[in-house]
């Protein structure tokens, strides 16, 4: 393994609760705000999108989790996030807490639990109105049931986005209780498209007036809406789709964005853009992205930090070559560098439509076999969703007659390669 693949491969984890506070905030900075209601702490850094900001937030975070002896035998710093997490959710007595559950279980089991003791505490009618608003299947429901009955349910009807939805609305409910108000527009026309939820006929019921959560006690009710809400801008990160685009100059990365995706090469770049990783919002809704990274092939370890991040939290990437070039050195780098990211990777082979003599793409299609380590290249026998290689003519010259070729291929690819990770597919519509 050469240094860049081991510097990558490295920073392949699971993300800290630094992690969740600065991606967070780079995205929007806005989503952070009630974490720091919730948590009465205003960090020294002014900058929120700063990782100090984040840091001093998750450190405030901790120290609220601990009590005056964890603290001072841990010099003031706080128990670990992972502590605070199993305490809040054996004092709500949560099933399958355990100390050798992921971080990411526990905020889950408790996220499950006070969604189910919310359940016992509504009146049938309430169910009812909860359920119709999650776009359920409401015949036969016994909403007279306990939640023991009705969680099972809700789990086979929701499928693996689940824990999601039900993050939503505690998020919403606790919101309301303690901040007099929902979650802010922003955070919820992101999450709430993402997983079919309508807030609007839950707010009469998220009043706060019957949470079924005991937030008694300055440093609890501190620390239970902290998870809780720091576990749903989890979900939330981890059910955004992010697609990378890189290249050499000149390969046609622009009108790939614009074939594939249809956002045009003059669109302006969303917030959060640096010269480095240009990002562009695909369909608007705020949780789908589509990156490009025009100087990715000279990718450092001194790469502006968020570009950096950003890397490492593409879901799939899109190679683009240009054929009349050939297989050259940068393309093989630069594919063994995406490679080296552990995601889907699809070579879009551009300007196929210059290519003169079918002797010509057979020798080409062979350096790639080999030079790229390609096996599966896209054609009859190779379907577009199981294929590494894609012949493209995005923007093939009017005089040769030939039309457009290869964007609703990559596009298929695509949406196959987000299904298999297990995204959220109502975004995959943006497709």
């Amino acid at each position: 393994m050469n240094r860049f693949q081991d510097t990558v491969m490295t920073t392949q984890k699971k993300l800290s609760l630094v992690d969740v506070i600065h991606r967070t905030a780079n995205h929007a900075v806005e989503d952070v705000l009630p974490l720091l209601k919730y948590l009465d702490f205003k960090p020294e850094a002014s900058d929120l999108t700063s990782r100090s900001a984040a840091q001093q937030i998750a450190d405030h975070l901790r120290r609220m989790g601990s009590n005056d002896i964890a603290s001072l035998f841990r010099g003031g710093d706080g128990v670990s996030y992972a502590e605070v997490v199993c305490d809040v959710g054996e004092k709500l007595k949560a099933k399958d807490i355990s100390s050798s559950n992921t971080v990411e279980r526990n905020e889950e089991l408790v996220i499950e639990k006070v969604f189910a003791d919310t359940l016992d505490s509504m009146t049938a009618e309430e169910k009812r109105v909860l359920f119709r608003s999650m776009n359920l299947d409401v015949k036969d429901v016994p909403y007279a049931a306990s939640a023991a009955v009705l969680m099972p349910i809700l789990l086979r009807q929701l499928g693996g986005f689940a824990t999601y939805r039900f993050a939503v609305i505690t998020a919403n409910m606790v919101s309301r209780a303690l901040l007099g108000s929902g979650l802010s527009f922003a955070t919820n026309a992101v999450i709430t498209r993402s997983i079919g939820t309508l807030l609007g006929p839950i707010g009469w019921i998220a009043s706060g007036a019957w949470l079924a959560v005991d937030l008694a006690g300055p440093a609890f009710r501190k620390t239970v809406p902290a998870v809780l809400y720091t576990a749903t801008l989890r979900l939330a990160l981890a059910n955004r789709l992010s697609i990378g685009v890189v290249g050499d100059g000149s390969t046609g990365k622009d009108t790939l964005i614009e074939k594939v995706f249809g956002i045009p090469t003059n669109a302006d770049p969303v917030a959060g853009s640096t010269s480095e990783a240009m990002r562009y919002a695909l369909g608007g809704g705020g949780d789908a992205f589509v990156t490009n990274y025009p100087g990715f092939n000279d990718y450092r370890a001194r790469v502006n930090a968020s570009t950096d991040d950003a890397l490492h939290h593409t879901d799939v990437f899109l190679l683009v070559m240009d054929a009349t070039r050939g297989v050259s050195g940068t393309d093989v780098a630069l594919c063994e560098k995406v490679r080296a990211f552990g995601k889907p990777v699809l070579v879009c082979l551009n300007k196929w439509d210059l290519i003169r003599t079918e002797k010509d793409g057979i020798s080409l299609m062979d350096a790639a076999r080999k030079r790229l380590k390609i096996e599966r290249i896209q054609g009859p026998d190779v379907p577009a969703q199981e294929a590494e290689l894609v012949l493209c003519a995005l923007d093939p010259l009017p005089a040769l007659g030939i039309e457009s070729l290869g964007a609703s291929e990559v596009r298929e690819w695509v949406k196959a390669k987000l299904q298999t990770a297990g995204k959220n597919e109502s975004l995959l519509d943006e497709f």
